[in-house]
């Protein structure tokens, strides 16, 4: 355990990442859908003293809940891509409904993000189902988790997209060596990037969202514990795993 830091488990993965929530939220968006296991030891990982895993279905998100017979905390939207069955049965269950306009400014996954970050003191949202699917949407969600006022994750069984800013150390321990590890500026440029544990090392390295310096790296080859670091001085940092290609 690290100094300042939260243990995110994922199935799969293990994380050091800094600032500790005081709540992880389960968001279920309406991309790829994860495996029904998958999906069942993320939940379970998270209620394993009892208490209940807050999930919320944004928007079409809650065709997936319905499907595998969960039940969200909360629904969010505007319900143009969600089936009438599956939202009628969420609000039949006493499920809480945040509806929005069809015509708005803002996605429903941003709009989820700034209610988790105006209604919860410290949390942390794992988002999920938002790989896959149309590329708008998944660049879409990918940036606003990076600059959404509250740390997000991107996680399914196939990838895993984590952030980094100013400052900022993350360390990963991996069940199985990642397919590919890749670091993703999502500011102009993000500088001081150093590592450790993987094949093609970086040290005060300088990378920006306009070159492929820093895609498909991997573990270095006498890394038995499959570990890795990550750190950062300035910018606003991806570190995408894919573990299943």
């Amino acid at each position: 355990m690290y100094e300042d830091t939260h243990t995110l488990i994922l199935p799969g993965i293990r994380a050091e990442i800094p600032r500790p929530p005081s709540e992880e939220i389960v968001c279920i968006t309406g991309g790829r859908a994860p495996k029904d296991d998958w999906l069942r030891a993320l939940i379970a990982q998270r209620e394993k003293d009892g208490t209940k895993c807050p999930i919320w279905a944004i928007d079409r998100g809650v065709n997936i809940t319905h499907a595998l017979g969960i039940l969200p905390n909360r629904l969010i939207g505007d319900g143009d891509s969600a089936s009438i069955f599956p939202k009628m049965f969420a609000k039949l269950q006493g499920v809480q409904i945040d509806s929005f306009p069809r015509e708005k400014d803002f996605t429903d996954t941003e709009l989820a993000l700034q209610i988790a970050a105006e209604e919860i003191e410290r949390p942390l949202v794992i988002l999920t189902a938002a790989f896959g699917g149309r590329l708008d949407h998944l660049m879409s969600t990918a940036a606003v988790a990076a600059h959404a006022d509250i740390p997000c994750v991107l996680a399914d069984e196939r990838e895993t997209l984590l952030y980094l800013r100013d400052g900022e150390t993350l360390h990963i321990t991996c069940k199985n060596p990642p397919r590919a590890i890749s670091l993703l500026s999502f500011t102009e440029e993000c500088t001081g990037i150093t590592t450790e544990g993987l094949y093609w090392e970086l040290t005060n390295a300088h990378i920006s969202n306009h070159t492929s310096l820093a895609v498909s790296n991997v573990l270095a080859r006498n890394n038995s514990a499959k570990v890795f670091t990550v750190s950062i001085e300035h910018g606003v940092l991806g570190v995408y795993l894919c573990h299943i290609e």
